[in-house]
């Protein structure tokens, strides 16, 4: 429903207000408005009203401005909280050097791949800045991913005719596997750190 308003909204624009629209509305579903951001990127290639190229360029700006505003937010919040007392359930302060360590190693490959997964990119950026990624090694492996899937994208549905109306229902598909995933992953996570605690 939200998507065929917007979608509607963009269709009926021109020229600049039509590229800061689709600016807008990525730059949203990047941070956790009810939007697919990719099935967005696919729908609004297809408008005869924007161009390719201002499209990949502004549609690269807004996935970019979205992921990095989660990752601040991870940054300037998740990381406090995390040090919080009541936080010690979640994480054991001693256990977070040591992940902190393994975010600077790996921390640009995920970044990377996060790119590349349908919906939970958000959440998964912010838990990238609660556990302190560095900003130039997600700007350099993230910038790289959009520079790549954000082409892709517009070149799909441009040129080798990618409907989004049929890649729509797989994307909500593999959103919510992956949704489940996180959540397990992270069920897991907090259990095996309950345990460590209980056994020091």
């Amino acid at each position: 429903m939200f998507f065929d308003i917007f979608l509607g909204l963009l269709a009926s624009l021109q020229g600049a207000a039509a590229y800061g629209m689709a600016l807008w509305l990525l730059f949203s579903a990047g941070v956790g408005a009810p939007l697919s951001q990719d099935v967005l990127l696919l729908a609004s290639a297809k408008l005869a009203s924007m161009q390719p190229i201002p499209l990949v360029l502004v549609a690269w700006l807004a996935v970019m401005a979205g992921d990095t505003l989660s990752l601040w937010i991870g940054h300037h919040y998740g990381a406090r909280w995390i040090r919080k007392p009541w936080a010690r359930r979640i994480v054991a302060p001693e256990r977070l050097p040591g992940l902190e360590e393994k975010m600077r190693r790996y921390g640009g490959l995920l970044a990377f791949v996060t790119r590349f997964l349908p919906g939970q990119r958000g959440t998964l950026f912010f838990i990238y800045g609660t556990l302190r990624l560095p900003y130039r090694t997600f700007f350099l492996a993230n910038g790289i991913a959009a520079a790549i899937q954000v082409p892709l994208f517009v070149y799909g549905a441009r040129s080798l005719g990618w409907q989004w109306q049929a890649l729509q229902t797989r994307f909500d598909g593999a959103d919510t596997i992956l949704t489940v995933a996180v959540v397990a992953i992270l069920l897991a996570w907090w259990l095996r750190e309950r345990r460590r605690t209980r056994t020091a």
